[in-house]
């Protein structure tokens, strides 16, 4: 009896399941594939070959092996991506076979595997690797095998568009990141790309529950309003033109689920949540001016960690590195008590006519006690001239401490 079995991994992973069972189950009369195995099955005996039972599964076998296909030989083309390096051998041909079948958004293709979970881990890493793929929702499988065997295994992206619409938005999405980019200056450092993308999309993208498309970068580049997952796909886009490497992480924040970057920046892994990085998803009070909010930029695992939990089959690196974090690089990082240094990188935006400033602080103490002497007590006031009301945000998980300006 040859089994078939289907499972569907659509947008959110709704897996509907069915199995098809040829010649059986009441059907009016056996497929055309049974017929054909046990002719071949006779055939064998009568020449004197096998026992019915080997020659039936050898023939089965082939029969299904021709059916589906052989697996290709893909040339991979990901050698430098994020969450393709973290798979096994095996699974980065699995991982270059589904990316190809994509790309060139084929109907299926044949897997070198018959496990299911290699199949959703090496696809998650495609996902994580590629925020490009506006076209593809989730995937379907589809088993073939003798009763318990799995022998063959066929992979199905779902696709949401057709090729010509997909490549007609591809054209009006490369104008948009054109123009995005051209303001990036041509000798830019990796730091400074990444700090230019998440400007980028916090000034120009909204965060809107109700944006359409907003699983994937058509709500960003051609509809300006997005969620958590538009915004990371958008960032790994973007940086991905830049040549900085980035992939896609998803987990929990504060409990909702969420998603945000993981990038190597001048040869250090960093997390970057641009997200967050937008005052307005966090703090929701109407008199608030979107800013961007610099204590997501380029941060630790242990920052991180403060506020977020990894949810991912693939391994990712611890990110220790501070070099191109933003407040290092800017000089906005505190580790011991000054008085004026403090008073002096805050006053800086004041002059500048800048609409926030933030600062770091090494530690909660040395937090508390800057919040205390320049908020609580107003002593901001002698370092901003004509600075008559204190305007602030708090990042406690991050010891960042905000002053915003009229």
């Amino acid at each position: 009896m040859l089994r078939l079995f289907h499972k569907d991994h659509g947008s959110g992973f709704r897996n509907t399941c069915c199995r098809i069972f040829c010649g059986k189950r009441g059907q009016a009369k056996p497929c055309f594939l049974i017929w054909g195995i046990l002719f071949i099955c006779s055939a064998l005996l009568l020449g004197g070959c096998s026992p019915l039972e080997t020659a039936f599964d050898g023939v089965e076998k082939g029969v299904i092996s021709a059916m589906i296909g052989t697996p290709k030989e893909v040339t991979s083309v990901s050698e430098d991506r994020l969450a393709y390096q973290q798979l096994s051998e095996h699974e980065q041909v699995l991982y270059d076979q589904m990316l190809d079948c994509i790309l060139k958004q084929e109907e299926e293709v044949p897997l070198s595997t018959v496990d299911a979970k290699e199949c959703d881990k090496a696809f998650s890493a495609v996902m994580a690797d590629y925020g490009g793929l506006f076209w593809v929702s989730g995937y379907s499988y589809r088993t073939y095998g003798k009763g318990d065997e799995t022998i063959g295994f066929v992979f199905e992206p779902s696709y949401t568009i057709s090729r010509e619409e997909r490549d007609e938005t591809q054209d009006k999405i490369d104008k948009v990141v054109e123009e995005w980019l051209a303001g990036l200056p041509a000798d830019a450092d990796d730091y400074t790309k990444s700090k230019y993308v998440f400007e980028t999309l916090i000034d120009r993208v909204d965060y809107d529950k109700d944006s359409q498309n907003n699983q994937n970068i058509i709500s960003v580049f051609l509809g300006g309003a997005t969620v958590c997952q538009g915004y990371a796909d958008a960032t790994g886009y973007l940086l991905q033109q830049l040549s900085i490497p980035s992939m896609v992480v998803t987990g929990e924040a504060r409990g909702v689920s969420h998603a945000w970057n993981l990038v190597l920046l001048d040869g250090d892994y960093y997390y970057l949540d641009t997200t967050w990085g937008n005052s307005m998803y966090l703090n929701t009070d109407e008199e608030t001016v979107k800013h961007v909010n610099y204590a997501y930029l380029n941060i630790t695992t242990a920052e991180l960690m403060q506020t977020h939990t990894i949810d991912s089959s693939i391994k990712l690196p611890d990110c220790t590195a501070i070099t191109d974090n933003y407040f290092s690089r800017e000089g906005m990082l505190f580790t011991s008590w000054d008085e004026d240094g403090i008073g002096i990188a805050l006053s800086n935006g004041y002059y500048n006519m800048e609409k926030t400033v933030s600062v770091k602080f090494s530690g909660m103490e040395l937090y508390n006690r800057a919040k205390q002497y320049f908020i609580n007590d107003g002593h901001l006031t002698d370092y901003c001239e004509g600075l008559e009301t204190i305007t602030y945000m708090e990042s406690k998980d991050t010891c960042v401490l905000t002053v915003e300006y009229p």
